[in-house]
């Protein structure tokens, strides 16, 4: 799948330059799918080896298992900054992964290359596990050996199928909506239509679901419900942020920056930082300001980093973040830019100048914020 909170998530890897962090979810997942392996499948089907045969077995393909999901997520991100369109994270979570875009993709052609990557490798993967255990089987190898790349083979052509599925934000989904963005030439209505096919797959898995707990099989009827709900909630949200996305890349962040932003001086001690702004005014950081400049910013978590004992002796100069370009931006660029950076610098405000004169702070709760007002003045309209 390409495009959790990060605080949901944990860093694992780091490959080419992209992140790989781990849901919570996938720990279960994991846990999940290692028991079924090594006492269920693996002993059903291959009876006659020791029990601690199966859980290395069964802990052997989990992490393969894992290994093909990283894969395909990196063949996303691979050809996505291959053509420019920039990833830089990937997410595994409890049902595959997503590659995470700094923005939306800028034309179908990319679309069309970034989402069919997954699935190709995923079938790649199919017939490179495919051959070694076609292979062990030539030379008479351990059964449960053969059986745990058989098993890789067909879970990886599983997952290329099931990525196929034309709805969104499956890669078949994103394929369905580059083909019809390609054709018409408006990407939204291409989303919608995407999404529409989406959540009717959703639905169509969810009764499939049901129907299977009605005949006796619980586990994998439960499975399709839950992957059904999975899928309805990315699609609908998938859709929101096209939208979102369209709007704030239309939108300037000199539009909807806090002007005249309070400012704290480096010379403040941490202690009065506390006592006089962040407790006074209630906010979350401040430009830090020295003789009319903007030298850094100062946020709530760099202050609760720093314990009440130093808080008496330090200065903001001391614990603040120094101004670099990761936190500065230029009122002229989009918002939608703004969203991006402050997700690469991991920080929920910029500071804005122009001209290297402090003019503005934007933050994130702002733009959410102008996001609901705008929302609900909109549904307002269409109400009257």
């Amino acid at each position: 799948m390409a495009a959790a909170s990060r605080t949901r998530t944990v860093g694992l890897l780091k490959v080419a330059g992209v992140q790989v962090d781990v849901d919570f979810s996938w720990l279960v997942i994991f846990a999940l799918i290692l028991w079924s392996l090594s006492a269920g499948y693996f002993p059903g089907a291959y009876p006659g080896h020791r029990q601690f045969a199966y859980w290395v077995g069964g802990f052997a393909a989990t992490v393969m298992l894992f290994g093909s999901v990283l894969i395909h997520e990196l063949s996303h991100a691979v050809v996505g900054n291959l053509k420019g369109e920039k990833i830089d994270r990937i997410t595994l979570f409890i049902f595959g992964g997503i590659a995470h875009l700094t923005g939306e993709v800028r034309n179908a052609n990319d679309e069309i290359l970034i989402a069919g990557a997954g699935p190709l490798t995923s079938l790649a993967l199919a017939l490179f596990f495919w051959l070694i255990y076609k292979s062990l089987a030539v030379v008479s190898a351990a059964s449960l050996w053969t059986a745990v790349f058989r098993y890789l083979g067909f879970i990886n052509l599983a997952l290329a199928v099931f990525n196929l599925l034309p709805g969104f934000p499956l890669d078949g989904g994103r394929l369905f909506r580059a083909m019809l963005w390609k054709r018409s030439g408006d990407m939204d209505q291409a989303t919608a239509r995407a999404v529409e096919w989406g959540t009717a797959l959703a639905w169509g898995m969810m009764a499939l679901g049901g129907l299977e707990i009605f005949s006796g099989a619980l586990i994998g009827g439960i499975w399709l419900i839950f992957i059904g709900l999975f899928l309805r909630s990315a699609a609908i949200s998938g859709y929101q942020g096209t939208i979102i996305g369209h709007l704030l890349q239309r939108i300037r962040v000199g539009d909807i920056m806090t002007r005249d932003p309070v400012t704290v001086s480096p010379d403040t001690p941490v202690v009065d930082a506390v006592e006089r702004y962040f407790l006074k005014y209630g906010y979350g950081g401040f430009p830090v300001v020295a003789d009319g400049r903007a030298i850094g910013a100062l946020s709530l978590s760099q202050v609760r980093n720093c314990s009440p004992e130093d808080r008496a002796h330090k200065k903001v100069a001391d614990i603040m973040r120094a101004l670099d370009p990761a936190i500065e931006i230029n009122p002229q660029v989009s918002a939608l830019h703004a969203v991006s950076k402050m997700n690469e610098a991991d920080s929920g405000r910029l500071v804005v100048v122009d001209n290297g004169k402090l003019v503005g702070l934007i933050t994130r709760s702002g733009i959410m914020r102008f996001m609901q007002i705008r929302a609900e003045l909109e549904a307002k309209t269409e109400t009257k």
